[in-house]
């Protein structure tokens, strides 16, 4: 109910400001692409895209708001055909694919790190409760159909 609602809202207020929707959905145009082939689970990318796009858009939102004088469909076009303007939108909306793809790879490459360290880590805890304990600990020693360890088999020869 409240999801219809909100619809009819936007719809509604698209309608009696058409003008600044046009210009709105031919400049956010990137973003409704990226939403459409973002596969990710948060839509990160669209996000990232999205919020950059919209960065691109806002400074001609607020010139055809306030020195055009009429918000009239003329006017909209008019800034929509203008190639420099939309250049400048979707090469931020490019930004925003940018900055998506730099943040992933630093991201994967500290995770990656941290990962690798970790392993390091545990391998060498390993080594030193082998050290204490003696070679039981490792689990490398031979099993009977019980899966019991034999006794007196060598220890090292089965993982």
């Amino acid at each position: 109910m409240l999801k219809k609602f909100f619809i009819l809202c936007i719809l509604a207020t698209a309608a009696i400001f058409s003008s600044t929707t046009i210009l709105i959905v031919f400049g956010m145009m990137p973003t409704l692409a990226c939403f459409a082939i973002d596969k990710t689970i948060g839509k990160s990318k669209t996000i990232c895209v999205g919020f950059m796009n919209f960065a691109g858009c806002f400074p001609f939102l607020l010139d055809f708001w306030t020195k055009f004088g009429q918000q009239n469909m003329e006017n909209a076009l008019s800034m929509i055909a203008d190639i420099e303007n939309m250049l400048v939108i979707y090469v931020l909306a490019g930004g925003g694919y940018a900055i998506d793809v730099a943040v992933t790879g630093i991201t994967a490459t500290l995770i990656i790190q941290r990962a690798e360290n970790r392993v390091k880590r545990i391998k060498k805890n390993q080594e030193k409760f082998e050290k204490n304990w003696g070679s039981k600990v490792t689990g490398k020693y031979i099993l009977d159909e019980h899966g019991f360890p034999v006794e007196g088999a060598d220890q090292r020869t089965q993982l």
